[in-house]
C-alpha cells in the first residue's frame, strides 16, 4: 500500500458485501489511509473508499451481530451494488481512537458555507453566508474562512436539526446546531452545509456520538446534595450569589464544597464570580429535579 497508514488494528469483523464470507465473523487486520479502510484476513480483503462512506456508528450492536459481537463500530458505505456495511470489534480503547481518526479523515478539510451566528437567544441575525472549512479536533467541530471563524464545543450542543435553507439558497441540506456561546452565556444558532449531503449525515453523527461520551461520562459523576445546589446556584444567578448563606455553612465547609465541583470540572472562575462548564451545563440539565425535590 503506497498511502501512509493512519491506523492498523486487529480485531474482529463481519462484511454484508454478499460475498462467501458474508455474515460471518472473520479476524483480522483493520488499516485505515487517508483514503480508504482495509479489512483484511490471510485469505479475503475488502476495501472501503473513504469517499463512499455514509455513517459511522459505534456502541450499537447491530442485530444481525448480536450473537458473536459485544461493543462495535460500524460503517455504512456505498457500493455498486447498494449500501453495505463492515461490523468491527476490537478492545474499547482501540475502537475508541479508530473511530476518532476515521472521523478527522472523512471531515478534516471538507468545504462548507456557514451562517455564523444564525441566532443570538431568540434574535435573527444578519450574517453573511460564508465559505469556510472543517476541522474536528477534542471534541470540537471548528470552521475557519478567509476572514475568521467559530469553533463548537461538542458539550455546549443543545439541538440538532436540519433545513434546505441557507441565506438565499432553499435547495441545500443544512445542519442548524443550537449551543451554548462559552464566553458569553447565550445561546447561538450556528447553521453549517457541507458541500455533500453525504457529509452532513457523517457531521451530524459525529455530534451526536461525542455529546453523548461526554453525557455519559457526567452521568458517573458523583455529586452531594449541596454541590448539586451550588451548580443550580451558579445557574440560576450566574454566578452572582452568596454561597456561605445557600450552603449554612461555615467559610472552611463552603471553600470545600466550592473546590469540589471546581476539581469535577464543572465550575470555572470568570473574572465576577463561577459560571458553569459545558459539562456543569449538562449536569444541571439532568439533575435539576433531585434539588427540587
Amino acid at each position: 500500500m503506497d498511502e501512509d497508514v493512519v491506523a492498523d488494528i486487529t480485531g474482529r469483523f463481519i462484511l454484508s458485501n454478499g460475498g462467501e464470507n458474508a455474515g460471518k465473523p472473520l479476524e483480522g487486520r483493520i488499516i485505515m489511509t487517508e483514503k480508504r479502510v482495509v479489512l483484511a484476513t490471510g485469505q479475503t480483503k475488502e476495501t472501503v473508499p473513504l469517499s463512499k462512506v455514509i455513517d459511522v456508528n459505534v456502541g450499537t450492536v447491530p442485530q444481525h451481530v448480536k450473537q458473536f459481537f459485544g461493543d462495535t463500530a460500524t460503517i455504512g458505505y456505498r457500493t455498486d451494488d447498494g449500501t453495505q456495511s463492515a461490523v468491527i470489534e476490537s478492545s474499547d480503547e482501540k475502537v475508541e481512537k479508530f473511530v476518532a481518526i476515521l472521523f478527522r479523515c472523512l471531515l478534516n478539510g471538507r468545504k462548507v458555507a456557514v451562517k455564523h451566528p444564525a441566532r443570538i437567544g431568540g434574535r435573527i441575525k444578519d450574517s453573511n453566508v460564508v465559505v469556510g472549512k472543517l476541522r474536528i479536533k477534542n471534541r470540537e467541530v471548528e470552521v475557519k474562512t478567509k476572514s475568521s471563524g467559530f469553533s463548537i464545543d461538542v458539550a455546549t450542543v443543545m439541538n440538532i436539526d436540519r433545513t434546505n435553507k441557507i441565506g438565499d439558497s432553499d435547495d441545500r441540506v443544512t445542519l442548524v446546531v443550537k449551543h451554548t456561546d462559552q464566553e458569553s452565556g447565550l445561546t447561538q444558532t450556528s447553521q453549517i452545509a457541507p458541500a455533500k449531503s453525504q457529509y452532513v449525515n457523517l457531521l451530524a453523527r459525529y455530534f451526536r456520538l461525542e455529546y453523548d461520551e461526554v453525557r455519559e461520562e457526567v452521568e458517573e459523576i458523583e455529586l452531594t446534595n449541596p454541590e448539586k445546589r451550588v451548580l443550580v446556584g451558579v445557574h440560576a444567578t450566574g454566578g452572582d450569589i452568596d454561597f456561605t448563606n445557600m450552603l449554612d455553612g461555615d467559610p472552611a465547609y463552603v471553600t470545600n464544597v466550592l473546590n469540589s465541583v471546581r476539581n469535577k470540572q464543572l465550575v470555572v472562575e470568570n473574572g465576577e464570580g463561577l459560571s458553569l462548564t459545558p459539562q456543569g451545563r449538562i449536569v444541571v440539565s439532568q439533575r435539576i429535579e433531585d434539588v427540587n425535590a
